[in-house]
């Protein structure tokens, strides 16, 4: 083979499954972080490290008759490749795919097999087992060849973790040539070599260890103060990174701690933690923003959420398979649930019937109902022949449908009796809906078909309820049900299709009493997600989700009056009652508002103080809304007050005014001041006696000034633009700010607490403003900080 650079030292093929995967991501680990003995490196004349780059594909890609030309690419930039063999292996059309490239670019010996599970009859793929060649006859033959590999098979993770840190010689020896047992007898000289050395170290150490250990201890002691004031202020500023991250309990947590006792030791005060530990608990919050106020966690990363109707229970699964019970207003787990099948387990296996029953599909295939308010079993209502697939309650509890591949029971909970049974020749699909008085129930069927040049057909069908007869159907171009309502005898159905690569939404109305459709609507691109209706009274809107647009449509004749779009995809909508809006969560965080009188689409600015990323999931619970982030395990509560003690007054007050003195002016302070970063200045102002002086600069830096000694007293941070003086309360403290954000600052010119549209400062209380209304607030002193702290984390 050429000598050449190559990008890649190796490419792990491996397929995507629990062992195969961890033995790959540990695997390519060691790999990278291995390293030849010294004088094999000086020999071989190898500067830097041994094995610089390996590539493993970090997702499972999708079934193709060809390779993405990433994969092509990385291929052939890699010297050798390493297959991951399992008897999983020989499934994976894509794996193959990859064996076969490489073969052909790079040739069978430089390909390795690792040995994972199973013998190697039934894991090594055919592709590096055989070879095919020529007889003298012209006659292609295949022969029978013995790859090179590693065996790293063992009873559990930690075994097979061992044998990867001894078996990786055995591939990386013919990487350069070497002999496995002499490169192996090298490692063992080195490793006793080093442990040599170590004892030597140790043995001196320990010598000047108790050669020093009295001026040791004198410098400890006079440090521990330092130390302390350091640790005050790590957990202050770790209380912040969690404020970042919505967690509030643990900024809580960590801030309270930094001034009292972390690990049994005492801290001292910092007027740091003190600003850390009065943001988190927000006790000057009067409902100016929907704030993160306290969260659920659960064992995995959660995949699906639903709340009851009227919020105030929600039901979890994670990806621990484990099914949780939570009261929406504590956010404590009642009770959770793990007779669960995981393998089948999906958002249809588990639903809300009315507001005090939860039930779901535990792994027997029987339907478990649920009392919610103590999480205990009510009953058990065991499958007719194959086991229950999906499940749905009516929101009046009254209700519970079931199903399973070709039946559908309807179940009448109140008196724990099943009404009936509607069979259907074709398969039923997950998602049921009931009507709007609970008079009938549609579902959807399809036949099975493997053919992916097909078209999807799917028949949508009334049942009465009382009856257990089929009404009428309909049939509609589309592959998956993604949502359903009613109103005035009509279903409204979201449906979407996929053709090859190509995706189609479909929107459509339809008389379910009279079996004829009022009108059909199809839009190319991405798929339809959710579909509600407007609820005030002489409206008759219809808004459909479809991904990060919004589409209303008038839901008589079906033209869509208008089309919005948003900055990501949006992860719920809903409708207010009283106002033709939408609320519509997006994916990155953000809030818009979408007003149909008006037809504008407005990110909810200030409103929403959603700081992660990346959300999936977003419902209504209690006076908020739960919040899901990516690939996390917390569902977060945010609301938009988080003090209880607010007062409402009827005191009206002008906004605060700009006390910063004229322009004519600032040449002769900063003279004066003698004053640093002239350029950066934002705004000057005193205090209402000019004992004080203020500069604000525009880097949101604040300097405070002595008026008399001209001396500087303090140079704050993040104050943002300040330029107004509130005054101070009986503590001696002083609150500057604008009409936006205000600061609280100590006798000793620290900050120690923020109050968003403050108006102004009495003795012993604060006046804040939340749009035109004022609410009184009592000050909160550290040790009325730390009374609230310490019963929040009870």
């Amino acid at each position: 083979m050429e000598e050449k650079n190559f990008k890649y030292d190796a490419f792990i093929s491996y397929r995507h499954s629990k062992l195969d995967k961890f033995v790959a991501e540990n695997l390519h680990k060691s790999l990278e972080n291995y390293e030849l003995p010294k004088n094999i490196k000086e020999k071989l004349n190898i500067n830097g490290k041994t094995i610089k780059r390996v590539f493993r594909d970090q997702e499972e890609l999708p079934l193709s008759s060809n390779l993405e030309d990433p994969i092509v690419d990385a291929l052939k930039q890699s010297k050798y490749l390493i297959v991951i063999c399992s008897p999983r292996l020989k499934d994976s059309l894509w794996c193959k795919k990859e064996i076969e490239t490489f073969k052909k670019i790079r040739g069978r010996k430089n390909i390795f097999c690792v040995l994972i599970e199973g013998e190697p009859s039934d894991s090594f793929p055919e592709e590096v087992l055989f070879d095919e060649e020529k007889d003298k006859n012209g006659k292609v033959k295949r022969k029978l060849v013995e790859p090179l590999a590693a065996d790293v098979r063992g009873d559990n993770k930690k075994e097979v973790l061992k044998k990867i840190k001894s078996e990786k010689l055995r591939l990386i020896a013919p990487m350069y040539n070497l002999d496995y047992d002499d490169l192996k007898q090298r490692h063992k000289l080195q490793r006793q070599r080093k442990i040599l050395i170590t004892s030597i170290i140790i043995a001196i150490s320990c010598l000047l260890f108790a050669l020093y250990t009295t001026i040791m201890l004198v410098k400890i002691n006079s440090q521990q103060n330092t130390l302390k004031l350091h640790q005050s202020l790590s957990l202050s500023s770790k209380a912040q990174d969690y404020l970042n991250k919505d967690s509030r309990y643990e900024a809580i947590k960590s801030s309270y701690q930094a001034l009292t006792k972390f690990n049994g030791v005492k801290m001292p005060y910092t007027s740091e933690a003190e600003y850390a530990l009065s943001e988190s608990l927000g006790v000057y919050n009067v409902g100016s923003s929907y704030k993160a106020i306290s969260e659920v966690k659960t064992k995995g990363v959660i995949d699906y959420i639903k709340s009851s109707d009227d919020s105030k229970y929600v039901l979890i699964y994670d990806e621990s398979e484990e099914l949780s019970l939570v009261n929406a207003k504590t956010l404590k787990v009642i009770k959770s649930f793990n007779d669960i099948n995981g393998l089948s387990m999906d958002e249809d296996s588990f639903s809300f019937v009315g507001n005090s029953i939860a039930s779901y599909i535990n792994n027997k295939g029987n339907v478990i109902l649920i009392n919610v308010k103590n999480g205990k079993v009510l009953k058990e209502i065991k499958k007719e022949g194959s086991s229950y697939t999906s499940i749905k309650g009516d929101l009046e509890g009254k209700y519970l449908l079931l199903k399973n591949e070709h039946d559908l029971y309807i179940y009448n909970v109140k008196n724990n009796k099943k009404i009936g049974k509607y069979t259907s020749k074709e398969k039923i699909l997950d998602e049921m809906y009931f009507s709007e008085d609970y008079k009938y129930v549609f579902i959807g069927t399809k036949e099975k078909s493997y053919d992916v040049t097909k078209e999807d057909y799917i028949t949508i069908h009334t049942i009465d309820i009382n009856e257990i007869k089929e009404l009428n159907n309909i049939e509609y171009n589309a592959g998956y049900i993604a949502g359903m309502l009613t109103k005035d005898n009509n279903l409204y159905l979201l449906l979407n299709r996929t053709m090859g690569a190509d995706f189609n939404m479909i929107v459509s109305s339809y008389n379910y009493i009279d079996g004829e459709i009022n009108w059909t609507k199809s839009f190319d691109g991405n798929f339809g997600k959710f579909i509600k209706k407007s609820y005030p009274k002489d409206t008759n809107n219809l808004a459909v989700v479809n991904y990060d647009k919004l589409k209303v449509f008038d839901m008589e004749n079906g033209e869509m009056i208008e089309e919005f779009n948003t900055s990501s995809e949006i992860i719920n909508i809903y409708s207010y009652y009283d106002k033709e809006v939408y609320l519509l969560f997006i994916g990155d965080g953000k809030v818009n508002y979408v007003n149909m009188q008006a037809r504008k689409n407005i990110e909810y600015l200030g409103k929403f103080e959603l700081n992660l990323d990346k959300y999936i999931k977003a419902i209504k619970s209690d006076k908020g809304f739960l919040l899901v982030p990516f690939n996390d395990n917390r569902a977060i509560y945010y609301e938009a007050n988080s003090n209880k003690k607010i007062k409402e007054v009827k005191e009206e007050i002008d906004y605060a005014k700009d006390d910063s003195i004229v322009l004519s002016k600032y040449d002769k302070v900063k003279k004066e001041y003698n004053l640093k970063n002239k350029n950066l200045i934002n705004k000057i102002f005193y205090d209402n006696k000019k004992e004080l002086l203020f500069v604000n600069y525009t880097n949101e830096d604040l300097a405070i000034y002595n008026v008399k000694t001209k001396e500087l007293l303090k140079m704050l941070t993040n104050v943002g633009k300040v330029n107004h003086y509130f005054g101070k309360d009986k503590y001696n403290r002083i609150y500057i700010g604008d009409i936006s954000d205000s600061y609280i600052i100590d006798k000793d010119y620290n900050k120690v607490g923020h109050i968003k549209g403050l108006s102004k400062v009495d003795k012993d209380k604060v006046i804040v403003r939340n749009s035109d209304k004022f609410y009184s607030l009592e000050i909160y002193t550290l040790d009325n900080l730390l009374q609230v702290a310490k019963e929040y984390l009870k």
